[in-house]
């Protein structure tokens, strides 16, 4: 019997969860065993207990706890697995990757989500990506497959000479699934009260990469230019609390509709009027890729990776037009309204965003 570990170092509400979970509700294993090594995932460790697979819970420090650290990893990876699917942002340590070659793992597969590292602290943000830097050049020699969600996301993890090696694994979705619904719609706002005749809509965490702060100032500069605009912000974070005080502090709070993660996240996108992304960087987000597969109009920063674009819903806008213009551009998408009509699942498909075909990818790698 095939045995595969996947690494996941990841909150629950992340798009790396939730590609996990796409993949894995896909994949034909037939008779091949999956285990899920995390930090406190509960989306994952349910997979795990309803597929009656194991579930490692991974709490220990490197820093803190050096030698339970090793110990962990060693009786992880010392349980005959052929392969080891790496998901990650960043390069941290090279000890984990150690390990897994040490103890007789055949294919490390890595696969990288990210064009740069997530981290709150301006100061935590340039050690840890120069550490990054540093440490991938040595990281290389261990993979045995380079994967990634997008070419930037490939460059940043392997450097611009080996990205070029990188096989793309699409973040694809289950279109039928997220396809508009009139009465998801209805659902959702009525729901949360919905009553203006617009919902701007953004689902994500609450970190510096998805740059909440300033899309709260594109909305406060939107109720200047209209009164018809709500905006839902979907998702859980480190920042969220701050952005709650910003809300209040700009008197949007009767505007602003907070909901936390959601299991049926699909329904959300069929409620909504515009997706607005202004993130400071991405890999390749699969919200957008959700949002296209809803027929859902996207406004986005240019720091974000043009490969997302599958259908022509997603237009790119630079960060430094400031928030004025990004209201100005929000008010003029809005006025040109859904666009229901638009064949997103043939786009989607042929731009090999097939969740049927990702899982095809996968199950080689993983059973080959």
């Amino acid at each position: 019997m095939k045995k595969v570990l996947i690494f996941a170092p990841t909150a629950c509400g992340t798009g790396i969860t939730q590609y996990i979970l796409n993949i894995l509700g896909e994949l034909k294993t037939d008779g091949a065993r999956i285990d899920i090594l995390s930090f406190r995932n509960e989306r994952l460790k349910k997979w795990t207990e309803e597929n009656g697979t194991q579930y490692f819970e991974f709490d220990i420090s490197m820093y803190k706890h050096p030698c339970g650290y090793r110990k962990f990893l060693k009786d992880v990876f010392s349980r005959g697995y052929d392969a080891v699917h790496f998901n990650l942002s960043a390069v941290s340590t090279l000890t984990i990757f150690k390990y897994a070659k040490k103890c007789g793992i055949k294919k490390i597969i890595m696969h990288s989500h990210s064009s740069f590292t997530d981290l709150a602290s301006p100061l935590r943000r340039f050690v840890f990506s120069n550490l990054h830097k540093f440490l991938r050049v040595f990281a290389n020699r261990y993979y045995d497959v380079k994967c990634a969600c997008s070419l930037p996301a490939a460059q940043w993890m392997y450097g611009r000479k080996n990205a070029q090696e990188a096989l793309i694994l699409n973040n694809a979705v289950d279109t039928a699934r997220f396809a508009y619904s009139v009465s998801n719609a209805e659902e959702i706002r009525r729901k949360y009260g919905v009553k203006t005749k617009y919902l701007i809509g953004h689902i994500g965490r609450f970190t510096v990469q998805k740059n909440h702060s300033f899309l709260i100032e594109i909305f406060s500069e939107l109720c200047k230019i209209r009164k018809d605009c709500t905006l839902m912000l979907v998702g859980n974070g480190e920042f969220l609390e701050g952005i709650k005080n910003k809300v209040s502090a700009l008197n949007l709070s009767e505007n602003v509709i907070f909901v936390d993660f959601q299991e049926d996240i699909y329904k959300y996108y069929s409620a909504m009027d515009l997706f607005v992304m202004p993130s400071l960087f991405e890999g390749l987000p699969i919200t957008l890729i959700e949002a296209q597969a809803n027929g859902l109009s996207s406004l986005v920063s240019d720091a974000v990776t043009k490969e997302c674009d599958l259908t022509g819903l997603t237009q790119f806008y630079p960060l430094s037009a400031g928030c004025l213009k990004w209201a100005e551009k929000t008010s003029e998408i809005l006025d040109v309204g859904r666009k229901n009509n638009v064949d997103v699942k043939e786009k989607l498909e042929k731009s090999g965003f097939s969740l049927k075909n990702q899982a095809n990818v996968i199950s080689k790698l993983y059973f080959e």
